[in-house]
């Protein structure tokens, strides 16, 4: 199987190891579409002359005596509490996600370090489906081949169960079964920042597997990519062989009219009247 062992990180030591990856003093929020965040200025009123928020190098909220909310996408969903200039943000869509500026002058005249804030918003997942293909082969074993179908398709990490076996970070995984194996319960785990979806399937090798269990990407692929191909390739083919063939047809059929066509010969006849509109062009080009 491929795959590795799952490590003992827990999901708050990966979230301190991104948080490291911004760098000292840079903080990361990750959310859900539909949630709200409230950013953090570090800042109090008190002592403070003005300050402002930027987004993406663009001044969304600011104070300088009062508190103003230029407009930027935010409007209608953003507000800035006026004593310590926490940031909220309500209803949060994809496009929300980036990166917010926090920038401060003190009474004194001078200007405090700017603070940056990295907000992700993830699309959570709705469902998740483990598709599967089995082939029997030659030897009376069976290739498995699973994929784990996720509603979303970003920034995703995968964990596989199988038995008392646990790989991670593997979208699909392949393995042989002999009928002796019996059913084998398998069960993927999708999840991101925000969300967690898991779905289980049973599979078996039996002696009359000859094809997929259900219609997979294999199937599709099958279906809508070599089909074609193929297709494509035999008219290609049965084109060039009807002009090779009947060049000199073309050539004759370009000497007669219409009162002569019984002189063609018979197998000629066929290919000029199917190709009449074009006999003129292919003779000009033979």
């Amino acid at each position: 199987m491929s795959g590795g062992p799952l490590s003992s990180f827990s999901k708050q030591g990966i979230l301190l190891l991104s948080i490291l990856h911004y760098g000292v003093g840079i903080s990361l929020f990750n959310k859900a579409v539909g949630d709200s965040v409230e950013l953090p200025s570090g800042l109090e009123r008190e002592g403070i002359k003005s300050m402002e928020w930027k987004y993406k190098k663009m001044v969304i909220a600011e104070f300088d005596g009062n508190i103003s909310l230029p407009r930027s996408q935010f409007k209608g969903r953003l507000e800035m509490n006026d004593s310590n200039f926490r940031l909220t943000i309500q209803e949060l869509s994809l496009q929300d996600s980036g990166e917010f500026l926090v920038s401060a002058a003190s009474n004194k005249g001078g200007q405090i370090p700017t603070k940056t804030i990295h907000l992700q918003v993830h699309e959570p997942i709705s469902k998740v489906v483990i598709q599967k293909e089995i082939t029997l082969l030659a030897n009376q074993s069976c290739s498995v081949w699973l994929l784990c179908n996720v509603s979303v398709g970003s920034k995703l990490s995968y964990t596989w169960e199988r038995g008392n076996e646990t790989y991670r970070d593997d979208e699909q995984i392949h393995f042989s079964l002999s009928p002796a194996d019996g059913d084998i319960s398998v069960t993927c785990t999708a999840s991101n920042s925000v969300s967690e979806k898991s779905a289980s399937a049973t599979v078996k090798c039996s002696n009359d597997t000859t094809t997929p269990e259900y219609d997979t990407w294999m199937k599709w692929y099958r279906i809508y990519i070599v089909v074609p191909v193929g297709v494509a390739v035999l008219l290609i083919l049965t084109v060039a062989v009807a002009v090779y063939y009947c060049r000199g047809c073309f050539n004759m059929a370009a000497l007669t009219d219409d009162t002569r066509m019984k002189d063609v010969s018979m197998h000629c006849r066929y290919y000029v009247l199917i190709f009449q509109p074009l006999h003129k062009f292919l003779v000009n080009k033979l």
